[in-house]
Parts: C-alpha cells; structure tokens; sequence
C-alpha cells in the first residue's frame, strides 16, 4: 500500500511529457536568442523562434535586452579609465616587491602599458553592460503594457472568436455550467495550464471545459461589478491559426473587437491564448490585462 501512494505521489509532481517537451524546447530557443540577435542562425532556426516569441513573454523581454546591449555597444567606444584610476594602479604596482630587478630604481614608477589600459577600458565596458541590464529590466513592465489594436475582420470571420462569442451568448442565458471549486477538475482535464485572472475587481464563479470548433477550451466565468465575464483559454496553435488574430497582437498589442453589445478582447500567454468576453467597456478589460501583465 505504501509503494502505491509513493507511485501516486510521484506521478502527481512529476510533469507531463508534454510539459516537459514544452519545457526542453523552451530552454534550447531561449539559449540561442543571442544568436538570433546577431543574426547568425539560419532561416529555419529564425523561424522557429518568430513563432516561439509572439507566445512567450520571457523570452520578448530577454531579447529586448539582447537587442539594447548590442546597440549600445555598437555605438559607444570604451570608455578610458580616468588619471585618478590610472595612478592608483600606478600606486599598487610600485608597492608590489619586485623579486628579480637589479637595474630598475627603487623610486621608479611603472607607467601602465597597453595591455593594462585594455583591461582597465573592459572594466568599465563590463559595468556599462551591467547597469543597462539593471535598466532595462526595471523598465520591462511599462515597456510591454499594450495599446489596443482592433481586428480587422468582422468576429465571425475568424472561427476562433465566432465559436467564442457564440457559446458566451449561450451560457449568458442560462445557468452556469459548473462551480469556482472545480477548478482543479477542469486542470485535469486539459493539456495546458488554466490560472484564473487575479484583478482586484473580479470574483471567479465558476469554472469547466468546453470545446471550441473541435478543440478542447477551459472556461472560467467572473463576476465583474455585477455583469458577467468570460474567459476562454485555449492551446496556443489553436490560438495563433487565423492571420487576423496573429495581425492584431503583433508588437505586444492587445487585440480588441465587438459583437453588438459585447466587448472581446485577446492576448497570448506562454503556452495559451486568451479570449475576454462580456457585456463591458474595452477599457475595463485593458485594465484586467494590464493587472496580469504585472502579476
């Protein structure tokens, strides 16, 4: 009986083969980003990460920092180390013992030579890499907040968002088809991570699983003051197959339509692809990204 729980217990925390395929292919296309950078990799590489980077926020944020290291290096020489720098290092060297040096005068100042000014250059090279890091780091949250872009096609040419907007119409009507605590029975069920959305205005209400045109969906409904929201996540290729879609959350944008009275807003996550629906400005969904964004 202890065997069996210890198997259990093993399988509960050990990740799925898809998670960790996910995962290892992360890792390599985040290993190669500065390569990407340069421009070094061949064009199918190039490609791989493209489509790797319109889904993964961590990688967008390590090669902008790839991106403003190589820039400022390109266009900023070493900067020389300053005469009071260059004479303490003068200092150190005369106090150093000299073990072998008949000729050379005790009082003698050693002047340093090429080679020393190179490395004292690349010290201050390395603490400018160092500090634009910092920067571009502590900047990383207002730099990827999206504006809108709308969709430039009606939301019933995009199957995706039609099958969306069709089924919220369809639960806006009735009951809710499950609770908030199941929750972990719709993560069981699904392939891909389902956390709900944690702004400060929204209560989770219920939660289940879905299908959109044949693909499989988690849904999460919130109270939002009074009226009702809906969230659909799907698996990212499911995601990111209609054009319209890829167009309008391209450069970090947050994509945006309506369907009558209903507000739907979408954006990527690393491996999910979000869809907001709801009877609700736009705004008020911008501000609900804009909270996760910053989780």
């Amino acid at each position: 009986m202890s065997d069996d729980r210890s198997s259990l217990a093993n399988r509960a925390v050990s990740p799925s083969p898809e998670e960790a395929a996910r995962e290892s292919r992360h890792e390599v296309l985040r290993e190669l980003l500065g390569a990407y950078a340069d421009r070094e990799l061949p064009p199918e590489t190039v490609a791989q990460i493209d489509a790797h980077l319109v889904g993964c926020a961590e990688c967008r944020h390590s090669l902008e920092v790839h991106h403003t290291l190589r820039a400022r290096l390109a266009v900023e020489p070493p900067a020389a180390a300053s005469p009071a720098f260059r004479a303490r290092i003068s200092a150190a060297i005369d106090a150093a013992p000299v073990p072998t040096a008949p000729r050379i005068a005790a009082d003698a100042r050693v002047t340093p030579g090429p080679r020393m000014l190179w490395l004292v250059a690349s010290g201050w090279v390395v603490a400018t890499v160092l500090a634009l890091t910092l920067a571009v780091t502590s900047g990383s949250a207002s730099r990827f907040t999206p504006s809108t872009r709308a969709l430039a096609a009606p939301v019933h040419d995009v199957p995706l968002l039609g099958a969306v907007v069709d089924d919220y119409a369809r639960v806006s009507r009735g009951d809710l088809p499950g609770r908030a605590r199941d929750l972990d029975a719709v993560r069981a069920a699904v392939s891909f991570p389902v956390e709900p959305l944690r702004a400060p205005n929204l209560r989770l209400l219920a939660a289940w699983t879905t299908d959109v045109r044949g693909e499989p969906a988690a849904v999460l409904a919130y109270r939002l003051d009074d009226r009702l929201l809906v969230q659909y996540l799907v698996p990212e290729d499911v995601f990111f197959q209609h054009p319209a879609i890829r167009a309008a959350i391209a450069d970090h944008h947050l994509l945006r339509a309506a369907d009558g009275d209903r507000t739907v807003v979408a954006w990527p996550d690393s491996s999910t692809g979000n869809v907001l629906v709801g009877n609700v400005p736009t705004e008020s969904l911008q501000s609900i990204w804009r909270s996760e964004s910053t989780r």
